[in-house]
């Protein structure tokens, strides 16, 4: 987005149109609450009270509208541009009303950490008032965790408005906000029943691809620009048609079979795709008239807001998926697996991890665009660094759609080896990729904007990226996270959540990407570290991954006892016994990779080397390497001065 034409004003008929849409979302929540008091409970399901309901419908909105207020904001602060990383006096004025209305934002969450769980358990708001209760509840309900995540989120928001005004920090609000939403998202009715899986994974792909383009929309409305309408219309199609198919999915998951007319959930879904399709329509109005400020990109912001007094309502009015029957091993999984693990079922279709099939394809299909499109903007990217990055992705698209992710979640084993591949051999071949350096390459941005290459220089140039990708930081996270994570109780808590399993994963990918980049990336060009300690690093970890490997083989303690002890698969007999097979794959899958980074290692050190010397024995041939007639020169200026020192002091002592 560019300040290069002249903002508009937002029309004053805007303006209040804007106020009665939020004054209508507030009414509609006021109205479900009215609504959901006076409806039988469900079966099985206590009922919080009505006072209960309405605080959590309200805090809800406000958290919703406040948070997207606030991102939107930082987007328009992001968008007027930077000075050698500081924001403009037109940015640092968005930001700082950014960080005001993260103040309600984080009024708004901490409330919610004591209403949301005091709704969901149908219990008084009174109940969680207490701080115990609270602490109590807020491990026990993962939705009161994520509204706590928001609430931290917005604090620094609202410390990053009073006090910054670098670029990086408000594109780190934002990131971390949409984070925060995406948190929210997953904990709530998405995590119920048969299928929850892949509404999890909708519910991941909806919120990132939503939030965003609800974020932005306001921005370019606040910029009020014809660049940065421009800049809107452009993104606004890709990121709204895979929020529909997400949302698509979660309302097929969630109505159960249930004709969409036939319950008031349903009526909310069909609310949200008729905002959708309207959202669709005001993309064609402005393809066809052309993109400008002001109503053009003001009727989206009108419908982000009606969409999220929509959202709001579906979290709260109970689905038809909550009066179907399910198992153990649904309620944990959303699947049911019925049969042991063959070499046939392994590495044949299984059940497909949505969520990574989806990061595959973006992926790649991101790569690709951006090696052609430096290509033509003529900087030319290594082609072996495309193909790195393609098999990368490919052997993560294996794991996702074969047995293996679907065996993975019910078997120690197999685990263990989709948590090994996913932590070294992808990382691996992903930093051989240089994807930093491809965004580089492949930026070129218009005069006055901010390019990929410029934003991503700031955000390096930022604490928080320097700190994370620290050469320590990063040894600490890869190694420590080993042992935190599996030889606590945060082992158990994360299998039992689709959303905390694809946390995990993630979490293991970026710690894995972290640590090989210090040691054979591409992206650290000036800042590499010496060879000899980058194999240091790499000998470094290979005895504490030989200990965690050994610590699982020869455990007597079961790793992960509540969870698997509860979903008793029974071709697992002998859960000590699998456990000690998913150590001895541990450490061959632990140790292998190892030695093959030595070895890219050991090649690229090698070729430094002979480009070095190459270098040299081409300036002596050339005459240019004239270091030693420089030293030359040097020793004789030392001693013209030592013999004018003594001239001069002989022609002082004998001068009367």
């Amino acid at each position: 987005m560019s300040t290069s034409h002249a903002p508009r004003i937002p029309s004053t008929a805007l303006l209040v149109a804007l106020a009665a849409v939020v004054v209508g979302a507030y009414v509609t929540v006021w109205l479900v609450g009215l609504d959901l008091a006076v409806r039988p409970p469900l079966p099985a399901r206590l009922q919080a009270d009505d006072v209960t309901g309405l605080v959590s419908l309200i805090g809800d909105l406000t958290a919703r509208l406040s948070a997207i207020g606030a991102l939107g904001f930082c987007v328009a602060a992001l968008g007027s541009g930077m000075t050698e990383g500081t924001l403009s006096e037109r940015g640092h004025r968005f930001a700082a009303a950014a960080g005001r209305l993260a103040q309600v934002w984080f009024a708004a969450s901490v409330l919610n950490t004591f209403a949301n769980p005091a709704y969901v358990n149908g219990v008084g708001l009174h109940t969680t008032l207490t701080p115990a209760a609270w602490w109590i509840f807020l491990w026990a309900s993962p939705s009161a965790l994520a509204w706590l995540a928001s609430a931290l989120v917005a604090l620094g928001c609202v410390v990053a408005g009073y006090l910054s005004r670098r670029w990086a920090t408000f594109a780190w609000c934002w990131g971390l906000g949409v984070a925060a939403l995406l948190f929210v998202a997953v904990t709530g009715n998405v995590t119920v029943g048969l299928n929850h899986d892949w509404a999890t994974d909708a519910a991941v792909i909806a919120t990132l691809t939503a939030v965003p383009l609800m974020t932005l929309a306001l921005g370019a409305w606040l910029l009020g620009t014809e660049d940065a309408a421009r800049s809107y219309q452009r993104i606004a199609l890709p990121l709204l048609v895979p929020a529909i198919a997400g949302q698509s999915l979660i309302a097929w998951q969630q109505l159960a079979g249930v004709s969409p007319t036939d319950t008031p959930y349903g009526g909310w879904q069909l609310a949200m795709a008729g905002i959708a399709a309207l959202w669709t329509l005001s993309w064609v109005v402005r393809a066809l008239r052309g993109p400008r400020p002001g109503w053009g990109i003001g009727r989206d912001v009108l419908l982000a807001v009606a969409y999220l007094a929509c959202l709001t309502a579906e979290n709260h009015v109970p689905p038809p998926r909550f009066l179907e029957p399910q198992t153990v091993m649904i309620n944990y999984l959303g699947y049911q697996v019925q049969v042991g693990p063959t070499i046939e079922r392994l590495v044949s279709l299984g059940r497909p991890n949505l969520l990574w099939v989806v990061i595959v394809v973006v992926a790649i299909g991101w790569y690709v665009t951006a090696w052609l499109r430096a290509r033509r903007l003529g900087r030319p990217y290594p082609a072996l660094r495309l193909l790195a990055w393609c098999a990368a992705w490919a052997l993560t698209l294996f794991l996702a759609v074969t047995g293996l992710w679907e065996y993975s979640t019910v078997q120690y084993t197999w685990h263990m080896v989709v948590h090994m591949t996913i932590n070294m051999m992808v990382p691996v071949l992903a930093v051989l990729g240089g994807p930093l350096g491809l965004i580089r390459a492949a930026s070129d941005p218009a005069p006055g904007r901010v390019g990929a290459a410029a934003a991503l220089d700031a955000l390096e140039a930022s604490r928080p990226w320097q700190v994370l990708t620290s050469p320590l930081v990063a040894w600490l996270l890869y190694v420590g996270s080993l042992f935190v994570v599996y030889f606590t109780p945060a082992f158990s808590y994360l299998m039992k959540y689709h959303w905390a399993h694809q946390l995990m994963l993630l979490f293991f990918m970026a710690t894995g990407y972290l640590f090989f980049d210090h040691i054979i990336g591409t992206d650290k060009a000036g800042r590499q570290l010496p060879h000899l300690l980058k194999l240091a690093l790499v000998i470094s970890i290979m005895p504490f991954h030989a200990i965690f490997a050994v610590s699982i083989l020869s455990s007597r303690t079961l790793i992960g006892a509540d969870f698997y002890e509860m979903l008793a698969v029974p071709w697992v007999t002998d859960l000590l016994a699998e456990q000690n097979t998913a150590g001895q794959a541990t450490w061959f899958l632990g140790e292998v990779p190892l030695f093959l980074v030595i070895a890219v290692l050991a090649a690229q050190w090698f070729r430094q080397d002979s480009k070095d010397a190459a270098e040299i024995d081409a300036a002596d041939d050339s005459g240019d390497d004239d270091s030693f007639d420089a030293y030359n020169d040097m020793l004789a200026e030392l001693a013209r001065r030592d013999r004018q020192a003594d001239l001069d002091e002989h022609r002082a002592r004998f001068t009367p």
